[in-house]
């Protein structure tokens, strides 16, 4: 795989980041296209599943789960070979970050997402 530069680790970041924040199963699929894999994995403490479609539809869930809760990202984006390792936030707007996270993504030689293993560092207490 050819290096990718901190800009290209960048608007990765921002592709998945705006995957996340998407609310129309349709838009998510445009973005899906060009930054994940058709069999894209993704785990997480409380999640694993694989496919652009089953990704697409965790995400559907997390916005009736959480509604007015956007990503954003957080102060790491850097990766090496075919990994990229960020960090990320998920509060309402305009209000502190309500939980904390940091993921890894395993990238194809043109840059897209083939695996994710996601993070939580920071959750609120029940």
């Amino acid at each position: 795989m050819t290096e990718l530069t901190i800009t290209a680790y960048e608007t990765l970041l921002e592709d998945y980041l705006a995957f996340w924040n998407e609310p129309d199963a349709e838009a998510r699929a445009a973005i899906a296209d060009r930054t994940f894999t058709q069999d894209i994995s993704y785990t997480d403490p409380q999640a694993a599943v694989t496919g652009r479609e089953a990704l697409s539809d965790l995400v559907g869930a997390v916005h009736q789960q959480l509604p007015g809760m956007r990503f954003s990202s957080g102060d790491l984006v850097d990766g090496h070979h075919d990994l990229l390792r960020f960090t990320w936030h998920l509060g309402p707007a305009a209000a502190p970050d309500t939980i904390v996270g940091a993921d890894v993504a395993v990238l194809t030689a043109e840059g897209r997402m083939s695996h994710i293993a996601g993070f939580l560092d920071r959750v609120p207490q029940a």
